[in-house]
């Protein structure tokens, strides 16, 4: 490796790390992982050390005594190729959505317009939760196992059937690109959750 490359993975390192710091301070231990990941003991402990090589110096993983240290944005890097079974941390997530109303509705207001994209796409899963904002505003965030093309249109069909039109609401409907990020959002602050 030439002195520049090295240079500039050092710099890249350190402003990861410094990011890292700025995140929540969630760690998980290789014992935690087993049941949020569905995966083996045996089979993290073969992953882990890649894992340390790759992600030690920006600060997302280190090792106490003989215990490893894996800070939650860094879940997405313990994957099996063919899962045993999966859990919310390791299903193919591919979409997060969101959407908030302009003016507030209650809590079984915004279940019947769940209902409604659900009944409208049967053959999609969901992970949804819903939570109130700071101004008590009730909304909605759902995780989905198919692309954000197939079903944001959906979405905002009923949306609109629902709240007359665009302006009354905002939709948000994007590729997952951290799975463990994307739903350790979701769990933040929830009234509800549920698995559709």
């Amino acid at each position: 490796m030439n002195v520049n490359k090295e240079i500039d993975k050092k710099r890249f390192d350190e402003i990861i790390k410094a990011k890292n710091d700025e995140k929540l301070d969630i760690w998980y231990s290789l014992k935690d992982l087993v049941e949020l990941k569905g995966i083996s003991y045996r089979s993290l402990k073969n992953m882990v050390k890649g894992v340390y090589e790759k992600h030690s110096e920006q600060g997302s993983i280190y090792k106490k005594g003989r215990r490893y240290y894996i800070k939650y944005t860094l879940l997405d890097a313990f994957e099996l190729k063919q899962p045993r079974k999966y859990t919310v941390y390791s299903y193919p997530w591919k979409t997060k959505i969101a959407y908030t109303t302009k003016d507030k509705y209650d809590y079984h207001y915004h279940q019947q317009i769940v209902s409604e994209i659900t009944g409208a796409t049967p053959e999609v899963k969901y992970w949804y939760v819903t939570e109130l904002d700071k101004s008590d505003r009730n909304h909605v965030h759902l995780m989905a196992d198919y692309e954000p093309k197939y079903i944001e249109p959906i979405i905002n069909r009923i949306l609109e059937k629902y709240l007359d039109s665009t302006q009354n609401y905002r939709l948000y409907c994007e590729p997952v690109q951290n799975k463990a990020c994307s739903i350790n959002y979701l769990m933040k602050n929830p009234i509800d959750n549920g698995e559709i």
